[in-house]
């Protein structure tokens, strides 16, 4: 019983790994997303303010556009699927968390069982215990 306790406790820290992994992934994603976003509303001020460009580059401007829009559509893609993933690996975790607290506490059980019969075993066992 031991070892399989121990087993299933690499087995959590293991999925814990994963799960902090996957959230920093999501983090990173999330991040990504937000760096589009400030690019985009930069340009697009950028594009506005009719003093700076003088009509000059809003091909390229709007070429640029363009492409951010394009990341943040990849970006909020993955992060959508990066999501899902999360949150498979924070179930895993808390399933094996469940199942390892229903181990230790059958093997609490069983050693209490233990001792209990043990005690009755030296007490019966005594040479002139009288019970009423």
């Amino acid at each position: 019983m031991k070892q399989r306790v121990r087993k299933i406790e690499r087995i959590l820290k293991v999925q814990q790994h994963l799960q902090r992994e996957a959230e920093l992934r999501l983090s990173k994603l999330e991040r990504e997303s937000h760096e589009i976003r400030n690019a985009q509303e930069i340009l697009i001020h950028t594009m506005n303010d009719h003093e700076t460009l003088h009509g000059l580059f809003v091909d390229v401007a709007a070429k640029r556009l363009q492409v951010l829009s394009a990341q943040a559509s990849r970006v909020d893609t993955a992060k959508t699927a990066q999501k899902a993933v999360t949150f498979v690996r924070a179930m895993q975790a808390k399933r094996t968390e469940k199942m390892l607290s229903g181990l230790k506490d059958d093997e609490r059980q069983q050693t209490e069982k233990k001792d209990l019969v043990a005690i009755l075993e030296s007490l019966a066992g005594r040479d002139g215990t009288s019970f009423p």
